[in-house]
């Protein structure tokens, strides 16, 4: 069990079934195609022994709280109440541990048999659009302790918009650019194109099918905070690496920069992947 305490939300996966169905309703789904949609996402969590009970337990509680508990979920969290083996594989762990539970569960228990409040207003979800054009250009100055300790303080990354990539989300989707980036030599903001184009390309990863490197990620983000941190340089036309492994969706890359530790993913990315050659 992934559950660090006898709370019904002392638990990862009842805390990623919570947000996952509120952000099914925020981004325009219905209550019953919100839980009809989760239960179809979730069959490999809802089939395990362990996590397929905290499961129910979690998306009816949701629900009556928010005044949408519909029959069917409240009957398989019933269930999974009523036929003990939740409760044993608890108190065979630790007998204590399993008493607490069972007090968890006969309090659930009795609320999901209670009359539920009213249906409570679901804020609607904010869709992110980018508005960088192709071309746009954009500077980010590394400074966390991984960058310091591996020398790079003070560098830029250098991050050039290629296209757009649209995350389906409900009714509507995001936008986030499809990038390159580079890396300055040292501690100098390029000025001109030029000084740009003798940045060094970071290699995200390596395609061994293709003997090529990948290179374009998404840049997931959608925080202000990140990009007033971000220089413009300038709008250009940039030449592209030329042993880029292009059989492969970009998609399943991102780069979340604001992030120290993606920063420190990333410095790794150029580090492991700089000097690579290919076995013939």
């Amino acid at each position: 069990m992934g559950a660090w305490g006898t709370g019904l939300y002392s638990d990862d996966v009842a805390h990623d079934v919570r947000y996952l169905y509120k952000e099914l309703l925020m981004v325009g789904l219905s209550n019953e195609e919100a839980t009809k949609k989760l239960i179809k996402d979730s069959q490999w969590l809802i089939n395990d022994m362990y996590d397929g009970p905290v499961f129910w337990f979690v998306l009816a509680d949701t629900q009556w709280k928010l005044g949408r508990l519909l029959p069917e979920v409240k009957e398989k969290a019933l269930q999974y109440m009523q036929d003990g083996e939740h409760l044993k594989m608890w108190s065979e762990e630790n007998p204590k541990l399993g008493l607490k539970r069972k007090e968890v569960l006969d309090k659930l228990m009795n609320q999901l048999n209670s009359p539920m409040p009213e249906t409570k207003k679901i804020s609607p979800y904010k869709y992110y659009r980018n508005d960088w054009k192709l071309g746009d250009t954009y500077a980010y100055q590394l400074n966390g302790d991984f960058a310091k300790d591996k020398g790079f303080e003070g560098r830029y990354i250098i991050i050039h918009k290629i296209g757009d990539h649209d995350f389906n989300k409900g009714i509507d989707k995001d936008v986030f650019p499809i990038i390159y980036m580079k890396i300055t030599p040292d501690k100098n903001l390029p000025k001109n194109v030029n000084e740009i184009e003798a940045s060094e390309y970071i290699r995200i990863d390596r395609n061994f099918d293709d003997k090529k490197f990948e290179y374009r990620s998404f840049l997931w983000e959608a925080s202000n905070r990140f990009y007033n941190h971000l220089i413009y340089l300038g709008n250009y036309s940039i030449t592209p690496p030329t042993d880029e492994c292009t059989t492969r969706f970009y998609g399943i890359l991102s780069t979340i920069l604001s992030k120290k530790q993606r920063e420190d993913i990333l410095i790794r990315d150029y580090i492991n992947n700089k000097d690579y050659i290919f076995e013939k």
